[in-house]
C-alpha cells in the first residue's frame, strides 16, 4: 500500500511538472513586433515643435530629440538662430516624446580634457551639466540617452558617458543588434539620409525614401533595431532656403510623411515597434536582466514573480512574455498590482500560451482561467465592419485586401492615388455579411510605384437608413 502511494505520489509530481504551466519567454520587442525603428532629430531646433511633433503625434509615433540645453530660449527672450523653446520642448516631453541630451555646447568631445563636473569645458562638466539642466525643465522625465557631438567618441568618452547615461548613440550604415552589451550600448549607430541634388520637386527625393525603406527592411529581416539621425524639418516651399544657406542635410514635412506612412503600415502589421531611444533601452536592459519564479501553478491559478534587479526609477517599462498556461483556458485575467487585463489565449504547436505585458518588480503577476460569460462586452471584440490592412505591404504587383461585414451590405471597396484621384474600383455590389477577401493586381492598371489609399464604404439598414461608414487604409506599391 505505501509503495503505490509512493508511485502515485511520483506519478502526480511528475505530471504537475511536465506541464510546466508558468514557463515564461519574452519576446525580442514590445509586443512581439519583429523589429524595432527610433526616430531621432538632433540639436534642439524650432522646427521639432512647429513641424516634427504635430506629424509624429497624427501617427502616434514617439521620437527622441536631442538638446542643446543653454541653446534654447526661456518665453521671454529671443531665439537664438534656429533653435526652439524650452517651452516648446517640454511640450514635446508632454506628449511622450523623449527628450536627450546634445551636451551643453557640442563640443568635439574626444578633444577635451576629463576635468569635473563643476569645470566648463571639460568632458565631465560637458555631460552631467547638459543632463542635469534637462532633468530640471523636464522633471517627468529621466535623461538617459546622450547623442555624442558629430557623432565622435572614443573609449575615454564613453567611460565618462557611463557615469550619467544609458546609451550613447552615434553615426552607423548598419542597424543594432537586438541583444546588446557593454560598450555596445555606448556606440548605438543611427543612418543619416544624403539628399542628390538637385532637390527641385518633392519626388527628387523620391530615390532617397525608397533607399532608406529597403535598409530599414533589411533590417526587419535582421530582426534589428534601426535609427535614423534628422536635423531640420520643414515643408518643401521652405526646402530651397535652408538649401541655400547650408543647413545639414534638410528634410521635408512630405519625406518624414511618407516613411511614417510606410512605418504605419508596418507598425499595424506587427513587423516593426516604433519607439524611443530611451524606451528601446529600457525594454532590451530590462530583458536581458528579468529573471523569474514561478510561485503557484495549477488548474485555477499561475502566480508568478519578475524581477530584473535593475534601477527601478529607470527600469520601469513593461515586457511582452508568452507564458504557458493549461489548454482549457481560453480566454484569463491578467493581473499585476492595480492593473489588470482581459486577454484571449492561443495554440502554438499544441501548447496553450497567453502574450501579456509585465512590468519586473512591479508585483505578483497573477493568471486565471475566465470564461466568455464572465467577460465584459468590453472584453471581446465585437463583430463590426471592420477593414483591415492589406498583404503583402509593400507589394508588387499584387495583394490581398480583408474586409468584415456585420451584415448584408451595398458594398464600396476603392483604389485611390494620393491626391485623391481614383484610379481602381475593385468591388461595387451587395454582399453578405462576414469575411471578405479582394485581390488587387496593378498589372491591370499603369501605376506608378507610390502610397496609394483603399477605401471600403457602406450603405445599409443595420447603420440605420441612409448612413454611411467609411474606413480608409495606406498601402505602399514598390515596382
Amino acid at each position: 500500500m505505501i509503495k503505490r502511494l509512493i508511485i502515485l505520489f511520483l506519478t502526480i509530481t511528475y505530471f504537475a511538472s511536465a506541464q510546466n504551466y508558468g514557463t515564461l519567454s519574452f519576446t525580442n520587442y514590445a509586443d512581439d513586433r519583429k523589429a524595432a525603428f527610433s526616430l531621432t532629430f538632433d540639436d534642439g531646433l524650432l522646427t521639432h515643435s512647429t513641424n516634427v511633433k504635430p506629424l509624429l503625434n497624427q501617427y502616434g509615433f514617439k521620437g527622441t530629440f536631442y538638446v542643446l540645453p543653454p541653446y534654447l530660449a526661456e518665453d521671454n527672450q529671443p531665439l537664438i538662430w534656429r533653435y526652439g523653446r524650452w517651452s516648446d520642448f517640454q511640450m514635446i516631453a508632454a506628449d511622450g516624446h523623449e527628450v536627450g541630451s546634445h551636451t551643453m555646447n557640442h563640443d568635439t568631445l574626444p578633444n577635451l580634457d576629463w576635468g569635473n563636473i563643476n569645470s566648463p569645458g571639460t568632458l565631465l562638466y560637458e555631460l552631467y551639466q547638459s543632463k542635469l539642466f534637462i532633468e530640471q525643465k523636464i522633471p517627468s522625465q529621466k535623461c538617459i540617452s546622450l547623442n555624442y557631438p558629430y557623432t565622435l567618441h572614443n573609449s575615454l568618452v564613453d567611460s565618462a558617458a557611463k557615469l550619467f547615461y544609458e546609451n550613447g548613440r552615434t553615426l552607423g550604415q548598419t542597424a543594432n543588434d537586438s541583444v546588446l552589451s557593454g560598450n555596445d550600448w555606448f556606440s548605438l549607430k543611427a543612418k543619416v539620409v544624403e539628399f542628390s541634388m538637385p532637390r527641385d520637386s518633392v519626388d527628387d527625393d523620391l530615390g532617397e525614401l525608397y533607399s532608406f525603406i529597403n535598409w530599414l527592411g533589411n533590417a526587419v529581416t535582421k530582426k534589428q533595431w534601426g535609427m535614423i539621425i534628422i536635423h531640420d524639418v520643414v515643408p518643401f516651399n521652405e526646402l530651397q532656403s535652408l538649401i541655400n544657406n547650408g543647413i545639414y542635410e534638410p528634410v521635408t514635412n512630405e519625406w518624414l510623411g511618407w516613411l511614417c506612412d510606410w512605418l504605419e503600415v508596418k507598425s499595424l502589421n506587427k513587423e516593426i515597434w516604433v519607439e524611443t531611444v530611451g524606451n528601446i533601452t529600457r525594454y532590451i536592459k530590462e530583458r536581458e536582466a528579468a529573471a523569474y519564479q514561478i510561485l503557484t501553478s495549477n488548474n485555477q491559478l499561475i502566480e508568478i514573480n519578475v524581477t530584473d534587479n535593475l534601477d527601478n526609477e529607470i527600469y520601469n517599462y513593461p515586457l511582452t512574455a508568452y507564458v504557458k498556461i493549461p489548454e482549457s483556458w481560453h480566454y484569463v485575467r491578467v493581473q499585476q498590482n492595480t492593473r489588470i487585463d482581459t486577454l484571449p489565449t492561443l495554440l502554438d504547436n499544441s501548447v496553450r500560451k497567453v502574450l501579456l505585458n509585465v512590468i519586473p518588480d512591479k508585483g505578483l503577476l497573477n493568471i486565471t482561467p475566465v470564461t466568455p460569460t464572465d467577460i465584459s462586452t468590453e472584453d471581446i471584440p465585437l463583430n463590426d465592419f471592420i477593414l483591415f490592412q492589406n498583404y503583402p505591404n509593400p507589394f508588387n504587383p499584387e495583394t490581398n485586401i480583408r474586409y468584415s461585414l456585420a451584415s448584408r451590405e451595398f458594398i464600396s471597396l476603392k483604389i485611390y492615388d494620393v491626391l485623391g484621384k481614383e484610379v481602381a474600383v475593385l468591388v461595387s455590389e451587395y454582399q453578405d455579411a462576414g469575411l471578405h477577401t479582394v485581390n488587387f493586381n496593378t498589372d491591370q492598371y499603369n501605376l506608378s510605384s507610390g502610397i496609394y489609399l483603399y477605401r471600403l464604404q457602406s450603405v445599409g439598414e443595420s447603420y440605420g437608413s441612409g448612413s454611411n461608414f467609411s474606413q480608409t487604409k495606406k498601402m505602399i506599391y514598390l515596382r
